[in-house]
This record gives C-alpha cells, structure tokens and sequence, in this order.
C-alpha cells in the first residue's frame, strides 16, 4: 500500500510530505485547489511521462517520491528479476529538471520509465473521470474480464504462443519473397558460377602464367646470352677456363719454392673447379633453352582468359575470383535450402497454430465459464447503488482468427431501465451510470484481486444524495479489503471515510500554492458542513454532517 507521498516543485505544489493510512482514504478540497494534481504527481511515479509545463519554474527540480508498505511476493519477484534490491519499504522517485530531463530510481537504483510502467502495474489500480470512458472500449472490457475470471496467466501463455506465431508467420513470409526473387536470379548467378568452375583456376595461377611468359617473349635474347657466356667460358678461342689452365700450369712449377705460392696455387685450382663448373651449367641452359610457339600460344590463351574474367567482375587477382566462385556456390546454395526453409516453416507454423488454438479454446473456456457469475455479482451491486432495475450483460463472441488477446470479442450490455434491452455501455450509459458501473467492476476485482491500493479520481460525477451514500460505502467495503484513496466533491462519500485530507490552497507573496493536511473529527465535520451548505458554522450543516457520518 501507499504509505508517503513526497512532492516538491510540481505545478502549485511547493513541497508536500504526506502520509496515507489503510482503509479509506479521502481527499476533498474545493475546485482548482490541487486536489487532481496530487494523482498527476502520483502518476509520474506510476511511469507516465512527464509534462515539463507542470514543473515549478523557480529554478529547482521535481521531485516526486512514492514509500511502499506490505510488497506482496509478486513485487519481489518483478524486483528480483529486474535485479533491483528487495527491501522491506519500497521506495520510488522521479526527478525531472526544468529543462526536461528525467530520472527514476527504484530503491536508488536508476530505471527506465517501461520498468516504472510495469512495477506500477502490482501496486497501484488509478481510476479517473476520463478513464471511465474507456471502459466503453470492447478491448478494455475483454481485459477487465480476463482480471475478473483469472485467466490472465493463461492470457500470458497465450501471448507468448501468439508471439512465436507472428514472428514464424513473418519469417516464412520474407523466405518466400526471397525464394521468388532469387529465382529470378538464379539463372544469371549459375552462368556467372558455371564459367568461373568451367574455367578450373588454380590459386596464384595468374602470377606463373606472368612469370612464363614473361620468360618465353625474351627466349631469343636470354639464348643469346647464354651463347655468349659459355662462348667466354670455355668454347671460344679466348676461352677463360683455357687461359686459367694455362696460368694454373706455370703456378704449379713454383710451389717447391715457397709454402705461399702452393697456397695460391691451389685457390686458383679451386677457381677453374668452379668455372668448369658454371660453363657446364650455362651450356646445358642453352641447349634447353627454346622458344616454342604452340605453347606460347596456349599460355597467352589461358592469360587472355583469366585476365577477360578479371574485367568482367571487377576483380584483380585469380585469389579475388576464387572468391567470388565460392560465394556464388554459397548463394546458389541457399537458393536451394530456400525450398527446405520454407517446407520446415510451414510444418512449424502449423504446429504452433495448433498449440495457439488450444491455448486460444482454453482461454475462451475460462472467461466463457466465468460470465455468469460476474454478470450476476454486477446487478447485485448496482441494485446496491440504486438501480434496482438494472441489468448487465456480457456478450462473448468466438471467431477463428487469432488476435494478441486471443479469438473472443466481449462487449458489454447495460440498462438501467426496466422493460429495456440492454445495449452497448458505449451508446446508453450516462456519467453517473458509467460512474457506478466501473465502481462495480472495480468492487467485484477488489475481491478477486491482491492489488493493495486503488485509486478514484472524482469517478462519482453524476451521482448524488442517497446513490452518493451508497457509492461511498461501496468504497468503504473495497477499503476493508485494499487501500483505498478516493478524491471526490460529494459529502455523502467523504463522511464515509477512515481518513480525511482537504487540499487547499494559499497565496505566498503573490503567488499561488497547493498544500493538503490531514482533518481531524472536528474539522471533518466542518469541512463536510462546508461541502453541504458552503458555511462550515451553518448548525444546521454542522448537524447534516453529523447524521453523514452516523449513516
């Protein structure tokens, strides 16, 4: 339940510390007092987003804090999963500057306003004169019958079922567009694929067919130099080998002379061992050295080839088309799988369409069988706020098309008057019916519900004298079950409460400010006299009140 709520810098609020209690919990205050905004602050607790013209423009920012007794295990749990401490009083506050900026703390841990949205979901019920508008919507009645019969856990169930359903429905949708599109292409990627495999590249083959022909267009000058080297080596008149054989054999005669001229001798002997050497190789050189044009020709055809496949797709090296093969082997195999893919989406589909409409014939049993009973517990509690000739009715309609909140249509029928069908709320109820049939709705949710606050916010438009009585202890009896605050304009409701607050309002220096105490049974009294006859001394209101609060 709500324990404290702290304002500070919110539209005509200054500051603000207040503190609620079990039971009912009223607020009264006159017209544009503030009694709206105090819900509006709550509310930016709640996760609405934030208004920057409700920020006080002193220069401070907002700041709203909600302190929350008796967590249930459910909002421990939402804690634990979202990794927020769990602690015996659970604290949240929102900041927001007054250049727009926002901030939210869970227990002091900074949260995204979707995580404030859904935690506020377990805590607080906020009921207003507008929201009782939607209540006319088919949507909202079919989620108001899910809270009534418990079907909200089958609901979830649902929900994730139908999600797998959408998102394989989308998946098979976007292989089959891509099935047709590739098969328009598929006959251009297989030639593309059949001339690069036809063409049996070899890795690095473009670099030995440069360094072959490269070597075959200067056969005939390399063969010449070849000549010419074994000519000077060892063929020719002027051989060098013959001139360094002759020079050995006169070196040879000095070696008995001197230790030094042997060790010359033989490093030349060692020199003409080399160059016989060289010369034999050279000559062998020249010999296979030819220039064949057959397979000049080849090479420079199979160069002609690579260098055509080269242009054509923009590529530089025989490596890049190699690449450029194995990806349009890669696509032309997933054209293929496409097929596969699809067959294996539609059995998936399939089997998750039957598990959806089981879980869809299951939900609709639920809230099927729990219509009765719900219809039967509205009358009853409308006749209690004075319609005795009311009647309300649940329509419920199956159709085979799945929706996020399964196949059923509800609408509600009411009437307020005997001998009249009952139609559409959307097009009979008035705002003071509407009014007590959301009280009713909100009464019997109480009971099946373990929300521990419920708010309502001047939802008793329309209402007045015994049927206002009779609204208030209506809040009353939700209030010995759940907290109840209830922010109203009638007396009849107010006198009915465990706890009485008045917003009011006063001028600081020229400016205007909202503040709100909590009346004690004296001022509770006056206050009602005052809400009566407008004159809180009136004795006649004075003692009008007091028969209220006997009631």
């Amino acid at each position: 339940m709500l324990k404290k709520l702290y304002i500070q810098n919110y539209a005509l609020i200054s500051k603000l510390d207040l503190e609620f209690n079990e039971g009912l919990n009223v607020i009264t205050g006159e017209t544009g007092a503030g009694k709206s905004i105090i819900i509006g602050a709550l509310g930016l607790i709640l996760g609405n987003r934030a208004d920057i013209s409700v920020v006080n423009r002193n220069g401070s920012k907002c700041i709203i804090e909600g302190v929350f007794h008796d967590n249930s295990k459910s909002i421990d749990g939402f804690l634990g999963h979202n990794d927020l401490d769990i602690e015996s009083e659970l604290h949240i506050r929102r900041e927001i500057t007054v250049s727009g900026k926002s901030r939210a703390f869970v227990n002091d841990t900074p949260v995204s306003l979707s995580v404030l949205k859904n935690l506020s979901s377990y805590l607080i019920d906020v009921n207003s004169q507008n929201q009782t508008y939607i209540f006319r919507n088919p949507e909202f009645q079919l989620a108001i019958l899910d809270d009534l019969s418990d079907s909200k856990s089958i609901l979830d169930e649902y929900k994730i079922l139908f999600t797998e359903y959408k998102k394989t429905q989308k998946e098979l949708k976007e292989t089959i567009n891509r099935e047709e599109a590739s098969a328009q292409q598929k006959d251009f990627i297989q030639f593309q694929y059949d001339e690069l495999y036809e063409a049996d590249l070899k890795e690095d083959e473009d670099k030995d067919l440069y360094q072959q022909l490269e070597w075959m267009d200067n056969a005939e000058n390399i063969k010449q130099v070849l000549y010419n080297t074994t000519q000077g080596l060892s063929q020719g008149d002027d051989a060098l080998n013959d001139k360094l054989e002759s020079v050995l054999s006169q070196l040879i005669s000095l070696n008995v002379l001197h230790p030094k001229y042997e060790e010359l001798q033989t490093r030349v002997n060692s020199a003409l061992i080399e160059l016989q050497d060289i010369a034999s190789e050279y000559e062998l050189l020249f010999e296979e050295t030819e220039f064949d044009p057959q397979q000049h020709t080849i090479l420079q055809e199979r160069n002609d080839i690579i260098l055509h496949l080269q242009q054509k797709h923009r590529k530089k090296s025989v490596s890049e088309l190699l690449e450029l093969k194995n990806s349009l082997e890669s696509q032309l195999l997933n054209i293929d799988s496409l097929a596969d893919d699809i067959l294996k989406l539609n059995n998936k589909l399939e089997s998750t369409e039957k598990k959806l409409l089981n879980k869809a014939k299951k939900l609709s049993k639920n809230r099927r069988t729990a219509i009765s009973n719900i219809e039967k517990s509205i009358i009853k509690s409308l006749q209690n706020l004075g319609m005795k000739d009311a009647s309300f009715v649940i329509d419920f309609k199956t159709e085979l098309s799945f929706s996020e909140s399964g196949i059923d249509e509800v609408n509600f029928l009411f009437s307020s008057n005997k001998g009249h069908n009952p139609d559409l709320v959307s097009k009979i109820a008035s705002g003071g019916e509407l009014s007590r049939l959301v009280l009713s709705l909100k009464s019997l949710y109480s009971s099946n519900n373990s929300l521990p606050t419920v708010i309502f916010d001047e939802i008793d438009t329309g209402v007045s004298g015994d049927i206002a009585s009779k609204v208030g202890t209506t809040m009353l009896e939700m209030a010995n079950k759940m907290q109840v605050i209830a922010i109203t304009h009638l007396p009849q409701i107010a006198a009915k409460s465990n706890w009485h607050y008045k917003v009011y309002k006063t001028e600081i220096d020229d400016v205007a400010h909202s503040d709100i105490r909590l009346l004690n049974s004296k001022e509770q009294l006056e206050e009602l006299a005052l809400m009566l006859s407008g004159n809180a001394q009136s004795e006649q209101a004075l003692k009008m009140a007091e028969e209220l609060r006997n009631i």
